[in-house]
């Protein structure tokens, strides 16, 4: 057949990695005398694998992560208050399967956003969803949604992925209208989706966050039930990094 035409029909069905290669394939085929079905595999796994990466890109492009970091790159050596032995049963991702949720306590720098960026990403190569928000951004995203009379649609939207990701939580205080959509946001995902929650403040002072007592604690009643709590301790890795640059911490006199 002409190879002209092959390309041609392989393009046509969407074998585009192979239409690009085909020359090359069937020379490397025809000199090392490759059976039909050994051939036919190679093709189709460099072809599903392409597709498995563009839904990977896809995942990724939705879920807004403000930029990639993976567990990885965590420095467990640094940040000792964190079990890396816990963390790596958090990665098996059976935590989103189970509809349980993750909450990261600490004071700013010590790697919550980090730890809470890096599942997300594992739960998206291993094929869920995921959509990460920062707070301030929420209670934005409430207001537009208010005006718009959508505040609905942005509930079923904050619902549907298999992990939300709330970043800062306690950074930004909640009006009486972002607080009761994500009241309502925890009820609908309870025990069907996972949330990762971070935040600076302790589950004590979660009242002066939403204004409202009861409100703090029914949301917690909900997001506790089923979670993994990890309370972070230590010095800032931003300080840190400043440091290393040789950039002092200004010390009040």
């Amino acid at each position: 057949m002409n190879n002209e035409l092959l390309t041609e029909r392989l393009h046509a069905v969407g074998f585009t990695i192979t239409a690009q290669q085909i020359e090359a394939i069937l020379e490397d085929a025809s000199k090392h005398n490759v059976p039909y079905s050994e051939f036919l595999d190679t093709l189709l796994k460099q072809e599903i694998e392409l597709l498995e990466n563009k839904d990977l890109e896809r995942r990724i492009n939705k879920a807004k992560l403000p930029y990639l970091k993976r567990i990885e790159d965590f420095d467990f050596a640094f940040q000792t208050s964190v079990s890396e032995r816990r963390i790596k049963e958090i990665m098996t991702c059976r935590f989103i399967d189970n509809g349980d949720n993750i909450l990261l306590l600490g004071p700013p720098g010590v790697g919550k956003t980090h730890l809470a960026i890096g599942i997300a990403l594992e739960a998206l190569n291993k094929g869920y969803t995921a959509h990460y928000t920062r707070c301030d951004d929420f209670i934005t995203m409430c207001k537009k949604a208010d005006e718009r009379n959508t505040t609905s649609r942005l509930v079923n939207k904050l619902s549907k992925f298999n992990v939300l990701v709330l970043d800062e939580m306690g950074s930004f205080p909640f009006d009486e209208l972002s607080a009761n959509l994500l009241f309502q946001i925890i009820s609908k995902r309870y025990e069907e989706g996972s949330i990762i929650i971070t935040s600076n403040k302790s589950y004590i002072e979660w009242g002066k966050i939403f204004g409202d007592d009861v409100l703090a604690t029914a949301v917690l009643d909900r997001l506790l039930h089923h979670s993994t709590t990890f309370n972070m301790k230590g010095e800032s890795y931003r300080l840190k990094e400043k440091q290393k640059a040789g950039i002092q911490p200004i010390v009040a006199k």
